[in-house]
């Protein structure tokens, strides 16, 4: 090491990048100058946002319509994020490819760090602790930490963040299966992602009363409830918008840290927005089968009326005032 640790800011991402790739790969180089990391995380107020949900429920996705949400409604804020990709058994790689699906991370106020678990069955890399300390040493306002894919009983990310975020879709099954599902006990936020799926709205409804159920607020009005439909695949997405909102007051109200969002999101139900909508989905191949058919009824009645004309010129061959 050559001084990082004291190089720390939130722009100087190759310090930002040795550091936690030293605690990845060099333990033992790490620990001489964990105590000065350590020490200047412990003073930064940067709240922690742990995202969390199943394989396949968006969770990349729908980290970066946040972070375009928070770039555009803090235009003077800096966010790190820390994504994490499962590596494989077979072969120990890692995919690392959470990158693939976010393009508001292009800019000086967002930098991003994808890490391996290096394990099989953890949602998390065991040095997820260490690299969002060197975040917050850095001086980031906001640190979006999102695991791998989980399964029902993994609640790892709530020993990481001060507030938390579970992405479920509208498949899960029978409502029975929400029992199991150990995040809806203890998520600040619960966002059913691809809500344009079918059976979206009855999934609301039941992971609402299975949210009443977990946390014993049988009287609460369900629109007071933090479950939220999102479309994170569309662009300026009404419920994407709200459940940045409620992100925001979720994060003041656990954390004391208040970043003045004057971000305003309509009181609107996601819902997908068509080009063609789905009952005209096939309009055009409707239009050319017609034109076809009706090509084929006039190319067969033109074979029809050569026929009727070669028979009645025939009949006029045998008249016989024709053949004098």
């Amino acid at each position: 090491m050559n001084g990082e640790a004291k190089k720390l800011t939130p722009n100087n991402w190759p310090a930002i990048a040795k550091l936690i790739s030293t605690a990845e790969n060099h333990p033992d180089v790490f620990a001489k100058i964990a105590d000065e990391i350590h020490k200047k995380a412990e003073a930064s107020k940067a709240p922690v946002l742990g995202i969390t949900g199943t394989g396949g429920a968006g969770k990349s996705s729908m980290v970066d319509q946040l972070i375009r949400r928070f770039i555009l409604d803090q235009p003077t804020k800096t966010i790190g994020v820390i994504s994490v990709d499962p590596s494989k058994r077979k072969t120990g790689g890692a995919l690392l490819g959470d990158r693939i699906r976010m393009n508001s991370i292009r800019g000086e106020r967002v930098y991003m760090r994808s890490l391996a678990t290096r394990q099989s069955n953890l949602a998390l890399s065991k040095h997820v602790k260490e690299a969002v300390d060197v975040l917050k040493a850095a001086g980031f306002d906001l640190i979006i930490l999102e695991t791998s894919g989980i399964g029902q009983s993994d609640t790892e990310i709530l020993d990481h963040s001060d507030v938390s975020l579970y992405i479920m879709t509208p498949e899960f099954g029978a409502a029975t299966q929400l029992e199991k599902i150990d995040m809806l006990d203890f998520a600040d936020v619960v966002a059913i992602n691809k809500f344009d799926k079918r059976g979206a709205l009855d999934a609301v409804r039941d992971v609402k009363k299975q949210y009443k159920r977990n946390h014993q607020l049988w009287d609460a009005d369900d629109d007071t409830l933090p479950v939220v439909g999102t479309i994170a695949s569309q662009f300026n997405d009404p419920g994407t918008n709200n459940l940045y909102v409620r992100l925001m007051e979720t994060i003041k109200k656990k954390t004391g840290v208040d970043f003045h969002s004057t971000f305003h999101a309509h009181d609107e139900m996601s819902e997908k927005v068509w080009i063609i909508p789905p009952a005209k989905s096939s309009y055009l191949s409707e239009i050319s089968e017609n034109n076809r058919r009706y090509d084929a009824r006039g190319e067969a009645g033109g074979h029809r009326g050569q026929a009727v004309w070669v028979v009645s010129g025939g009949a006029d061959l045998r008249r016989p005032d024709l053949l004098e």
